[in-house]
């Protein structure tokens, strides 16, 4: 990736998740399952914990900084998705799988806005039964072939999908391709909201609660 003053570069912090920045939230239970935050580019490991209050209080939830640093926040990869950062996306997911693989408790899914989504459908495309299930807000498969993808067309875990019309980073055709990969490679639910940018709004977190409680039900 070329970097200009508009498209500024990635920085490996550590090839690993710094335990120290992780913030937990929901059940105190420590056997409760976690479902992991996953930010998106830019920002921190705070971002998305003020969905928690309106989720399922049978999760624990473990909200990840980003182990590259970009501006004044953090990153998963570079800022464009390009398949010549695949070693990048690659690394993050390894630094997951190392965090995930170091809990007690069963991490059973994630929840991740823009890349942070990217990175969550990563695991399932390294391996279909790292988690149970993911929601993926604004966000899309990243754009390579990959080994496991055949294995997690076998699989087909659910998947909530949450998007906006209006986002700038969506044109038709991107939406489409992302459409036909998650069809074909999850049990999708798509919750679209035409009128919304590359946001979540509060039609998205009912349906997150609503994903999530049913995956509560299931495992209950």
């Amino acid at each position: 990736m070329t970097s200009t003053p508009m498209n500024p570069p990635v920085e490996l912090i550590a090839p690993e998740i710094d335990e120290t920045a992780v913030v937990r939230m929901g059940s105190r239970d420590p056997e409760a399952p976690v479902v992991l935050l996953l930010h998106g580019l830019g920002s921190h490991e705070r971002d998305l914990t003020g969905l928690v209050p309106y989720l399922p209080p049978s999760f624990a939830y473990a909200s990840l900084r980003g182990i590259y640093r970009y501006v004044q926040g953090y990153a998963w990869l570079e800022s464009d998705i390009d398949p010549a950062a695949t070693e990048k996306i690659q690394t993050s997911a390894a630094a997951v799988e190392t965090w995930i693989a170091q809990q007690t408790a069963p991490v059973v899914g994630a929840i991740g806005f823009s890349q942070g989504g990217i990175l969550g459908l990563q695991l399932l495309r390294r391996d279909p039964h790292a988690l149970d299930w993911i929601v993926q807000l604004s966000g899309a498969p990243f754009p390579a072939a990959m080994p496991g993808d055949a294995a997690l067309a076998e699989v087909k875990p659910p998947a909530l999908w949450g998007h906006g019309g209006l986002d700038p980073l969506f044109d038709e055709d991107r939406e489409l391709r992302v459409r036909e990969y998650m069809r074909a490679h999850t049990t999708l639910e798509e919750e679209r909201r035409p009128h919304l940018g590359h946001a979540v709004d509060e039609v998205e977190l009912r349906a997150i609660a609503a994903f999530l409680q049913r995956r509560a039900d299931e495992r209950a």
